[in-house]
């Protein structure tokens, strides 16, 4: 079979310009790859798209390029704000050749099943939950009522095969590599978020999947409550492959709770520490999961940056929605990591269901008061498969009308609560966080620092002066 799998944009390129989050960060679809390396391994040819990576080419030329390749199916992945634009290119598709079979997968699609198939004629097949192996055996034909996870029609009836459960999972060590080498432009055409990395290009790897914890705000329709992870040697190899294949220098590790298993990650810091492939590395860490022990391991490996996901500087709003985080124990964290010379880039949210604008003014001080290196601040955004979701409108304005999709991109506030009032109060505190924060003195040691330790940072910052300076000076207006 022929097949290609394609990455929506997600974003408004009417005028053929970049949005400054591609800017500031642009990843390849690793879900994707995954897929694709299992169908190429079963003799399948596929072709993957990724239209975020390219802000020129409008709708209309992405669906010339998929019938080009004259595909038996295409593969939509699509997060929320992205399904619309995914949905229009299908249609187009649809409509030109409709022998071809369309397949949606991902997040999105994982919580709205046959609510999706109802309402948008021209996707064929729902793939919820994980995807590789319900999408090798769609294209081999398998008898559809027999595939776990899929959603498909009889007639004008919407039916599904066996629901996917936590022993349907796959073992992470059995799949593949994901197919970077499919992915055009990678690595050099990708790039981490800005002063994230040392050094270019970087990749991303998802070594583990799932999570054991139940925020509020999370969408967990895809892994459920499940937590795997691939093998420390598993891991070890691809990274090994990213580097002598591809020429990658740094790499992210994008799992949600990479030191959740520390003898995973102790095993996997003395390979690299043994085969002294001179690559460094960022992950994801979470408050609680970090031991003196654990931050050795990351310190004498390669490890130059990690992320935190701190959310609130207010305890009530860390015990409604986060759990398992408290104040002290973030500070603990933190100033342990950068005692021990880590970076620490903290991860806030703002516009919480109950915040109050002192709530909001907590968080600041604390991001503030901590030794943090970087931060990045998004918009409480009620994702229909959230369990906060279910009663979002008791607590706020809300629009939950499928037409308000794009808007859920974590940067506009498309939820306000009834103690703040308004949108453009949510946008003034976004704004002074990141004056507040960027400003703070030692932020200055950081920038003469970052000029000589990432300089490929300030190269993309150089390239894109004018989308930037526009972005900094909405900042600055208060």
């Amino acid at each position: 079979m022929r097949i290609v799998l394609f990455h929506p944009r997600g974003y408004d390129n009417s005028e053929g310009k970049p949005s400054i989050s591609t800017l500031a960060a642009n990843l390849p679809p690793i879900g994707l790859a995954s897929i694709a390396s299992l169908l190429r391994n079963s003799g399948h040819t596929v072709k993957i798209f990724d239209a975020a990576l390219y802000y020129r080419v409008h709708n209309t030329a992405w669906v010339q390029k998929i019938l080009d390749f004259t595909p038996d199916f295409v593969g939509f992945s699509a997060i929320t704000s992205s399904f619309l634009d995914a949905y229009n290119i299908c249609h187009s598709v649809k409509e030109a050749r409709d022998t071809v079979q369309i397949i949606f997968g991902g997040v999105h699609v994982s919580w709205g099943k046959e609510k999706i198939l109802t309402r948008f004629p021209a996707i064929d097949f729902v793939i919820a939950g994980e995807g590789e192996f319900a999408f090798l055996d769609l294209v081999n034909n398998k008898d559809q009522k027999k595939i776990t996870g899929l959603y498909y029609r009889e007639g004008t009836t919407v039916k599904h095969g066996p629901l996917q459960e936590k022993k349907d999972l796959c073992s992470m060590d059995d799949l593949p590599f994901p197919a970077y080498d499919l992915v055009n432009g990678f690595p050099k055409k990708y790039a981490m978020p800005l002063f994230s990395y040392p050094r270019h290009p970087g990749a991303s790897v998802i070594s583990s999947r799932g999570c054991v914890y139940h925020c509020s705000f999370c969408d967990r329709s895809v892994f459920h409550d499940s937590f795997r992870w691939n093998s420390p040697e598993y891991t070890f190899e691809l990274v090994k492959w990213l580097k002598t294949d591809f020429g990658v220098k740094h790499v992210m590790f994008y799992d949600d709770l990479f030191t959740l298993n520390q003898d995973r990650v102790a095993k996997l810091c003395k390979l690299f520490r043994e085969s002294e492939l001179g690559l460094s590395f960022n992950c994801i860490v979470r408050v609680g999961h970090i031991s003196n022990e654990l931050i050795r391991e990351l310190q004498t490996s390669g490890c130059w940056m990690v992320n935190v996901g701190i959310e609130s500087g207010d305890q009530d709003i860390l015990d409604s929605f986060k759990e398992g985080l408290t104040l002290d124990a973030i500070r603990e964290d933190v100033e342990r990591l950068h005692n021990a010379g880590i970076w620490v880039k903290g991860l806030f949210m703002m516009g919480f269901p109950t915040e109050m604008e002192n709530s909001i003014q907590k968080t600041i001080d604390f991001a503030c008061s901590l030794p943090l290196k970087d931060a990045n601040v998004t918009a409480f955004t009620p994702f229909p498969g959230a369990p906060v979701a279910e009663s979002i409108q008791d607590s706020g304005a809300f629009d939950s009308n499928w037409t308000n999709w794009r808007n859920m991109d974590c940067v506009n506030f498309v939820f306000v609560p009834k103690e703040i009032g308004s949108k453009a109060i949510l946008e003034k505190y976004y704004k002074e966080f990141i004056r507040r924060f960027y400003n703070r003195p030692s932020m200055k040691k950081v920038y003469r620092k970052m000029l000589f330790q990432s300089t490929h940072s300030y190269w993309r910052l150089i390239k894109h002066a004018s989308t930037f300076w526009r972005y900094a000076k909405n900042i600055k207006n208060k």
